[in-house]
């Protein structure tokens, strides 16, 4: 297996787990045509696979297969990004239009792929023996001229993007007009203008490139979706949070403040969730941190720790503490724990070291435990020692 088969699998294999991520984590139809459209591109590395591995020699009836969803890449990720910037909820009729070219593909193509599979191994056989670049020729259609289906889908592409661009300025205007986060912004302007590169370095290979038509295409296509590939695992709060309704909040410039912003449904979801797992009282446990609670919660740490920012307004140890502290008080008013150490009930709390209960404690009631205790003994605070357990 040569070095093209190996980096094409490399990325066809990460292009699986991103979609799938996707397709599990949104149910939105924005983020399923979003996942379609980095799906019709994974295709198109499959078969690139398929033939630098000669494994299409097996499987034969994905041949010349790939056009058919090469034509759906931009537009289905022009659909996505009307969604997401135009509120859009539901597909029309007239969204059927956009499977036109290919319809008109598959109806040129249909001869071929109704051919038996020994007619198809015929012609793999002369592009895998003789010249890879002639697979690029598309001259098997019944309708269409020769190096159509290269050409078109390109084309189609380029008009599409032109009118993504008009819409993002559009957006950007109306979000410096009313004042509105431009977050989304940055990640639809960044994926757009990775897919005019594939266009356009398409198109300049198809003009000037003529005896390396084949590698330079395939370098082209394995490079843009590994690059989209790579900017959704670096952030996670696209690859797993509703990213096509992310905006930020604070200064976009420094990534440090940076923070999601939730929408309704899931600070909804989220505060459910959260509140049932304080009234279950799991955060008496030392062990919590808010990478466990965010994986007993089904969520990332990222999301719950912007859930608690915006609904608490405190940072999460200090939410977690708040409620420690409150159950101490509860216990001591109720006089559960006369026979116990500072030190045990601390440990009965979750308190895992004495600096932190003490701290949490003053910080949260004003007073240290022992101050506390004697006030609900009805002794006096004056002049006591500062000293704690």
């Amino acid at each position: 297996m040569n070095l093209n088969a190996l980096l094409s699998f490399a990325v066809f294999v990460t292009g699986c787990i991103v979609i799938s991520i996707v397709f599990y984590k949104h149910k939105d139809l924005p983020s399923r045509l979003f996942a379609f459209s980095l799906f019709s591109l994974n295709y198109a590395v499959l078969l690139i696979f398929l033939f630098e591995s000669k494994y299409i020699l097996y499987l034969p009836f994905f041949f010349r297969t790939a056009p058919l969803f090469y034509y759906l890449i931009v537009p289905s990720f022009y659909l996505y990004l009307v969604f997401v910037l135009k509120k859009r909820s539901q597909l029309h009729w007239t969204d059927t239009l956009h499977l036109l070219p290919a319809i008109i593909y598959f109806i040129d193509y249909m001869p071929l792929f109704l051919s038996t599979p020994g007619y198809k191994l015929q012609l793999i056989n002369t592009f895998v023996e003789h010249d890879e670049n002639t697979l690029l020729e598309f001259g098997e259609g019944w309708i269409m001229p020769a190096r159509v289906h290269f050409l078109a889908p390109v084309i189609i592409g380029l008009v599409y993007l032109f009118f993504a661009t008009k819409i993002l300025l559009q957006y950007y205007r109306f979000s410096i007009e009313h004042n509105k986060k431009l977050g989304i912004l940055r990640w639809l302007v960044t994926v757009t203008s990775l897919y005019f590169l594939l266009e356009i370095t398409n198109l300049m290979i198809f003009l000037l490139a003529l005896a390396n038509q084949w590698l330079l295409t395939i370098i082209t296509i394995m490079v843009i979706f590994f690059t989209i590939s790579l900017i959704l695992f670096s952030e996670p709060y696209l690859l797993y949070g509703r990213y096509f309704n992310a905006t930020y909040r604070g200064n976009d410039t420094t990534k440090k403040n940076k923070q999601l912003n939730l929408p309704e449904e899931k600070m909804h979801e989220l505060r459910h969730l959260f509140e049932n797992y304080i009234t279950k009282q799991y955060y008496l446990h030392q062990q919590t941190n808010l990478k466990q609670v965010a994986t007993h919660l089904n969520t990332q740490p990222y999301v719950l720790s912007t859930f608690i920012n915006h609904v608490y307004r405190m940072h999460f140890n200090d939410v977690i503490n708040l409620h420690r502290i409150r159950y101490i008080e509860d216990g001591l008013t109720n006089k559960k724990w006369e026979s116990l150490t500072l030190e045990a009930i601390a440990g009965k709390a979750g308190f895992n070291n004495r600096i932190t209960f003490l701290s949490a404690f003053k910080k949260f009631t004003g007073i240290t435990p022992t101050q506390y205790i004697k006030r609900l003994r009805g002794g006096k605070t004056q002049g006591e020692s500062k000293s704690e357990i």
